[in-house]
């Protein structure tokens, strides 16, 4: 049987006691103890805590929304724009409801005032591009009249803000039991929002 990457290991290790303690609150012995190795052996792959940090940030950055959500086949829903919305947003849940996002976001709720280095942590920054592909899809149905004519950026903030506030209302613990529940609140923010938006 293959052996984990210890640089992996040590990543998704770092993480997961980063959202359970913070940054502060989690040493490189504490993430030495909980893989089961030495402290130098850590220090072979990352030069610090603060070097471990910004590489679980850069594998965050790495894959992008678009690639993990706007599939070809979703695509093709846009001639039908609330189905194209409603598996749209299936599939950001999906993608929300992984354990190492839900990691993530709990580090990023914690971490969010914190300078950790030359890095700052903000829920606007992880947001940038889910309301940037928000913004270009609202942009595309306003052009060919399919909702009215609203400022893209603005309906972008309102699809996106709800789904957000839900996602850290229910998605940031290790329990996903109510995830049927996440489903129905976000289809039914679909079903609102595109109510208001048609034409």
């Amino acid at each position: 049987m293959k052996q984990p990457n210890t640089k992996q290991l040590i990543l998704s290790t770092a993480l997961d006691l980063f959202s359970k303690h913070g940054y502060a609150g989690a040493s490189i012995r504490h993430i030495a103890r909980s893989i089961g190795i030495r402290e130098s052996a850590i220090y072979n792959h990352y030069k610090s805590k603060e070097e471990i940090f910004s590489a679980i940030l850069s594998e965050f950055k790495a894959v992008t929304i678009s690639e993990k959500i706007l599939s070809d086949d979703l695509i093709e829903d846009l001639v039908n724009p609330e189905k194209f919305l409603k598996r749209f947003v299936i599939k950001l849940i999906s993608q929300w409801s992984s354990a190492t996002e839900r990691k993530f976001i709990r580090l990023l709720l914690m971490e969010q005032f914190t300078k950790i280095g030359s890095t700052e942590l903000s829920v606007s920054g992880y947001l940038i591009e889910l309301r940037s592909i928000c913004k270009m899809i609202f942009s595309e149905m306003s052009k060919h009249n399919i909702i009215k004519k609203v400022d893209p950026e603005i309906l972008a903030n309102q699809f996106t803000a709800p789904l957000f506030l839900i996602r850290t209302e229910y998605m940031t613990n290790d329990d996903v039991k109510e995830i049927n529940k996440v489903y129905d609140l976000a289809n039914k923010h679909v079903e609102f929002f595109w109510n208001a938006v048609k034409l």
